[in-house]
């Protein structure tokens, strides 16, 4: 059973396992930035400052447009060399319906600059630049709304896409992402959000091997343990079951005999016990009540296992074992 169990765990130990994982194989990046140049006259600004990002509104009295700058990278886990294009367009769209059911009733997309290319390594950066001129955007969506005599206030959307194709890690790869950022048109002022970056990782799932654990020889160990200690339980059993049958019986007569103690003495058979008249006794009871009588003590002579009185010249003798009777006689 150690010997099995002890097997059995050494190959659970050792058995290869695998598990399957989502490794990033390479993650796109992309930022936008912006300012708002102050272009008309106003008694807030000078003309041709520039109010960075995070105001809390940009005035079409004051700043009307949005200088943008758009920002892509792609980094992957061991190398690329991928072709990219970049095209942005303002998206106006009105939704309708309730609650989560909403539905794109109409939307329409205006282009916004020019395309831009590039050849891109891991870690290299495409950067377009354009320029918002938000109340043409807002006549642009006015007009639509005007012409399909629907009030709804429109959702307007800067997003930029980028398709890109190439090898990423040694594969062919082709693919396309959008970025989008909302701005928030009313009927004097725009909002846009201070901030706004993107991350998108792409993940291949690969199966790896899974380190020894514990718990997979968790069964086999305690079938293990298990036998080590029924092992050591029944080596001091087994020795028991060797010992001397004569000590055991020897042992067992003297718990039998252990209620007659104090009316024993331990000594010897008197070397001239030939010359004396020898009574032999049937058990120890009787000898006992018999040296009562007489006024003696019983004697016991380990060494040849008998047990005796001596009274008036006579020796009164109880033989414990056959082998103390021959002991006497001879």
């Amino acid at each position: 059973m150690v010997i099995l169990s002890g097997f059995w765990m050494f190959q659970e130990y050792s058995r290869v396992v695998y598990e399957e994982k989502n490794i990033t194989a390479y993650t796109q990046r992309a930022n936008y930035t912006y300012s708002a140049p102050v272009t008309e006259p106003n008694p807030l600004y000078p003309e041709g400052t520039q109010l960075g990002m995070g105001k809390p509104a940009y005035f079409f009295s004051v700043s009307p447009t949005a200088d943008i700058s758009f920002v892509y990278s792609l980094e992957a886990a061991e190398s690329a060399d991928i072709s990219v294009e970049a095209n942005t367009v303002i998206l106006a769209s009105c939704k309708g319906g309730y609650g989560e059911e909403q539905k794109i009733f109409w939307q329409k997309g205006f282009p916004l600059g020019d395309s831009k290319t590039a050849q891109l390594k891991s870690g290299e950066v495409l950067t377009s630049n354009f320029t918002l001129d938000v109340p043409q955007i807002q006549s642009k969506a006015k007009e639509i709304q005007d012409q399909l005599n629907y009030s709804s206030d429109p959702t307007i959307e800067i997003v930029t896409s980028i398709n890109y194709e190439g090898k990423i890690n040694g594969k062919e790869i082709t693919g396309t992402e959008s970025f989008a950022i909302p701005v928030n048109i009313s009927s004097t002022y725009y909002q846009m959000p201070e901030e706004f970056g993107f991350v998108k990782n792409t993940y291949n799932n690969i199966w790896v091997q899974k380190p020894p654990s514990l718990s997979t020889v968790k069964l086999p160990l305690l079938l293990f343990l298990l036998s080590v200690v029924l092992l050591g339980a029944m080596i001091p059993v087994r020795k028991m079951s060797r010992v001397d049958p004569e000590y055991i019986e020897r042992l067992e007569k003297e718990e039998k005999n252990s209620s007659f103690k104090e009316f024993i003495s331990e000594g010897k058979l008197p070397e001239n016990r030939k010359s004396l008249l020898q009574v032999e006794i049937s058990s120890l009871q009787d000898l006992i009540d018999a040296a009562a009588d007489m006024n003696e003590r019983v004697i016991h002579d380990a060494g040849t296992g008998t047990y005796f009185t001596i009274h008036s010249g006579a020796l009164y003798i109880f033989f414990d074992a056959p082998l103390g009777e021959n002991q006497i006689n001879n």
